[in-house]
């Protein structure tokens, strides 16, 4: 073979290799590009899904501040003045304010706990008042409070609670 034949058969596989060759890489290549766009998307539809739940997470908690800036909360609990001297703390532990302030305790407990200044027509954000409770020998060391009030539209609303002594 001399270099004439040698060169005419590279010069064929030269016109071959770009006949078929880079034809056949560039699908390969192709081919290959496609599977990484599709992996692409794929993350990144994950990624927008994300997103949107952080979003819609995000809304649900800024709802619940505003409904909670626009709500009262009526706590009640028993606190020692000194000793035999016991109070019945009532407060508004909401940010907005509360109306009609009252509460309730069962039946057989009522004359442990005196009711002067219920119902109190408003308890602000904050604010509290007291009433006096009588503890006396054979005297129960909880008992349930319903705590009940209003708010700005009339809506009542009530909060149970054990009260201890």
């Amino acid at each position: 073979m001399d270099s004439a034949e040698l060169l005419l058969h590279f010069k064929g596989f030269l016109i071959d290799l770009v006949k078929y060759g880079f034809p056949t890489l560039a699908l390969g290549l192709s081919i290959l590009s496609y599977k990484d766009s599709r992996k692409a998307n794929k993350v990144q539809d994950r990624l927008n899904d994300v997103e949107e739940k952080l979003k819609r997470y995000e809304l649900e908690e800024k709802e619940k501040e505003r409904e909670e800036a626009t709500m009262a909360c009526v706590e009640v609990r028993v606190i020692k003045i000194s000793k035999g001297n016991y109070r019945m703390k009532v407060w508004n532990s909401g940010r907005a304010t509360a109306y009609n302030v009252d509460f309730k305790i069962p039946e057989d407990y009522k004359g442990m706990v005196r009711r002067d200044k219920v119902p109190y027509e408003f308890l602000e954000s904050g604010k509290n008042f007291e009433e006096h409770v009588l503890v006396y020998d054979g005297a129960p060391n909880k008992f349930k409070v319903t705590s009940t009030w209003t708010d700005k539209q009339g809506i009542h609303y009530s909060k149970d609670q054990i009260a201890t002594v």
